[in-house]
């Protein structure tokens, strides 16, 4: 998965860059700068998330089958 300072470059560097291009080779389009700021809030967000897979034991009511209570 990218750090986030690369998705951080890669959405400064699509900046700066035109969103279509055509040359004599073939044309190159860039995605809408709206959906590539979004995706790198999602990548950022989801890299600043990091979930134990134990977390929802702190949640769990558990009970010994035999006791009373």
């Amino acid at each position: 998965m990218a750090t986030t300072d690369e998705v951080l470059d890669a959405v400064a560097a699509n900046l700066a860059q035109p969103k279509r291009a055509r040359t004599d080779a073939g044309e190159v389009e860039q995605h809408d700068l709206d959906k590539q700021v979004a995706a790198a809030r999602f990548v950022i967000d989801s890299a600043a998330r990091t979930v134990s897979p134990f977390r929802s034991l702190r949640f769990a009511q558990i009970e010994s089958p035999g006791a009373t209570g």
